[in-house]
């Protein structure tokens, strides 16, 4: 069977004709379907509003609220800062990080239903606090001059630690130690108040 070349070269034309028109036709749908889908309205998104460290408890001022399309709110999202204010952080975040439900700790500083208090005690290396988290389960002790620990309670739950910013109660930047805030038993609190003068000791269970 003989072929011109006329005839081949026809038939090429034909078929990128049709090719193109083809693609024309595609593109014109997708352009009305993008055309007629709805729109959503902004969605509120909580975010930090600069960098936090763990353990903190938010503020007003730590949180900020942006506007994101649905397909950018993660789980467990929040869209009113007054939904976490005064929960603690369990991790650090940087500057625009989504607060959710997976960053906050799931308890709140004190069972006030199970009878627990609050009670501060510190520890002389600062760097002792940079390895516990808050809900962390802590073991305090002390230690005499002729290097003899004694346990002082067990089984305390960290509920907040310093903060990296300077001043405040809370800040890691003391000269006089790290300050950590543990929840207890009234007994138990009383008993960790009563050698808080003392240079203490923790083991994290």
């Amino acid at each position: 069977m003989k072929f011109s070349i006329n005839g081949i070269s026809q038939f090429v034309r034909w078929h990128r004709r049709g090719v193109g028109l083809l693609a024309l036709c595609v593109a014109l749908i997708a352009g009305l379907g993008a055309a007629l889908r709805p729109q959503t309205d902004p969605i509120a998104l909580v975010v930090a509003a600069r960098p936090l460290s763990p353990g903190a408890t938010l503020a007003a001022d730590d949180l900020a609220v942006i506007m994101v399309t649905d397909t950018q709110v993660p789980d467990g999202a929040f869209s009113d800062p007054k939904e976490v204010v005064g929960r603690p952080l369990v991790i650090g975040l940087t500057k625009g990080t989504p607060i959710t439900t997976a960053v906050l700790t799931a308890d709140a500083l004190a069972d006030h239903d199970a009878g627990e208090v609050l009670v501060p005690f510190r520890v002389r290396d600062d760097d002792v606090a940079g390895l516990l988290r808050v809900g962390d389960r802590l073991t305090i002790v002390t230690a005499s001059p002729e290097g003899v620990t004694t346990t002082v309670a067990e089984h305390l739950r960290v509920a907040r630690l310093p903060s990296s910013g300077g001043g405040g109660l809370m800040s890691s930047s003391s000269s006089s130690g790290a300050l950590i805030v543990v929840a207890a038993s009234q007994s138990v609190a009383q008993q960790v108040a009563g050698v808080s003068d003392q240079w203490l000791g923790v083991i994290i269970e």
